[in-house]
C-alpha cells in the first residue's frame, strides 16, 4: 500500500472512529458520574480516597479524549505536549494507584495490629500519602512528553493540512525513542499490572497457608494467672466475627483479583500494539495495523466505564464491610470470653 492509499484509509478509519469514540466517552462519563455519586454516600470505606482519585483521573483522561476528537485540525506544539503529558500522567497514576489500593489491603489484612502513623507501615496505611506519592511519581515519569513531542503538519489527498502530535526527530534518534517507549511501557503499565497481580496472589497464598489459633480468656493465662504476651500478629475476635471476617476476606480477594485481571485485559492489548509500532514502525508498513489499532483502542476505552462496576464490588451498600476494625483492648476478664486469632 502506497502513501496515498495509506492516508486515505487512515482518514476513513478516523472518521468512523469519531462517532464510536464520542458515544463511548459520553457513556463512560455518565457511568463515572454515577459511580462518583454512589461513592459519596460511602465515605467510611477504606477504598474511598483511592476510588475518588481514580474517578478524577478517569474524568481528566476522558475530557482530553473529547478535546482531541473535536480539535482534529491544529493544536500547536504546546497543546500537543500538555495533552500527552496529562493523559499519560493520568494513565500512569491510575495503574499505580490500583497497586497502592491492593498493597494497603494486604498490609491491613496481615498486619492488623501495625497501627502506627509513622514509618513504613504508617505510610502504607495512609491513603492520602499513597495518593500524593503516586501523583508525584506519575508526573515525574511522564515529564518526557514535555520535551520530546511536537506538532507535525501533514497534507491530505484533498490538499488539506492537518496537525498531528508526533515525536520530535530533531532531539533524539529512532533508536533512542524505541528505548524511551519500552521504558515508558514498563513503568506505566507492565510493572504496576504485574505487581498488582503478584500482590493479589500473595494475599491468596498467605490466606490459604495461614492457621487460626483460637484461645478463650481462661486459656490465655499462665499458671500464675498473668496474661500471655500478645505479639503484633494477634487480634481479638469472637468466633462469629472470625467466620464473618474470613468470608468477607475471601470475597474481597476474589473481587480484587478479578478487577486486576480485567484491567490488564483492557489495557495490555492496545499498549502492546503501540509498543510494537514504536519498535517495528507497523503503521507505515501494513494497513492491518490501522484496523487493529482502531479495534483495540475501543477495548481500551471501555475500561473507564468499569469504575462503576468496581465501586459496586469494592464498597458494600452501607460501607460497612470495608471499614477498618476498631481498636480493641488486650485485657480480658473471666466473664468476657474473648478470643485471639493468629493470622
Amino acid at each position: 500500500m502506497n502513501g496515498s492509499e495509506h492516508m486515505k484509509l487512515w482518514m476513513f478509519i478516523s472518521k468512523c472512529q469519531f462517532w464510536i469514540i464520542l458515544c463511548t466517552v459520553l457513556i463512560s462519563l455518565l457511568l463515572v458520574a454515577k459511580a462518583f455519586f454512589n461513592l459519596i454516600k460511602r465515605k467510611r470505606s477504606n477504598y474511598f480516597v483511592f476510588l475518588i482519585s481514580i474517578i478524577a483521573a478517569n474524568v481528566i483522561t476522558l475530557l482530553i479524549i473529547l478535546f482531541d476528537i473535536f480539535n482534529f485540525s491544529f493544536k500547536g506544539t504546546l497543546v500537543c505536549k500538555l495533552e500527552l503529558f496529562f493523559s499519560n500522567s493520568a494513565a500512569c497514576f491510575i495503574n499505580w494507584i490500583w497497586l497502592c489500593l491492593f498493597s494497603q489491603r494486604f498490609f491491613i489484612l496481615f498486619y492488623p495490629m501495625k497501627r502506627s502513623s509513622y514509618g513504613f507501615f504508617g505510610f502504607m496505611r495512609s491513603g492520602k500519602k499513597l495518593i500524593l506519592a503516586t501523583a508525584c511519581f506519575a508526573l515525574l515519569t511522564q515529564s518526557w512528553s514535555l520535551i520530546f513531542i511536537e506538532e507535525v503538519t501533514m497534507l491530505t489527498d484533498d490538499d488539506q493540512l492537518i496537525g498531528v502530535c508526533e515525536r520530535d526527530v530533531h532531539i533524539m534518534s529512532d533508536f533512542g525513542y524505541r528505548i524511551l517507549a519500552i521504558g515508558e511501557a514498563f513503568i506505566t503499565y507492565a510493572f504496576p499490572f504485574l505487581l498488582t497481580i503478584i500482590m493479589d496472589i500473595a494475599v491468596l497464598y498467605q490466606s490459604a497457608n495461614s492457621s487460626f489459633v483460637v484461645m478463650s480468656a481462661e486459656n490465655i493465662r499462665t499458671e500464675h494467672g498473668a496474661l500471655l504476651q500478645v505479639n503484633e500478629t494477634v487480634k481479638i475476635q469472637s468466633s462469629q466475627s472470625i467466620k464473618q471476617s474470613n468470608r468477607r476476606r475471601h470475597q474481597a480477594m476474589r473481587r480484587c483479583l478479578m478487577m486486576a485481571t480485567i484491567q490488564v485485559s483492557l489495557n495490555a492489548p492496545y499498549y502492546t500494539l503501540q509498543l510494537c509500532d514504536e519498535i517495528f514502525s507497523l503503521r507505515t508498513s501494513t494497513h492491518v495495523y490501522l484496523y487493529l489499532d482502531a479495534f483495540l483502542y475501543f477495548i481500551y476505552l471501555t475500561q473507564f466505564s468499569m469504575i462503576y462496576f468496581y465501586t459496586n464490588l469494592l464498597v458494600s451498600p452501607r460501607g460497612k464491610s470495608c471499614r477498618q476494625p476498631p481498636k480493641m483492648p488486650v485485657s480480658c476478664t473471666s466473664s468476657l470470653r474473648s478470643e485471639y486469632t493468629m493470622v
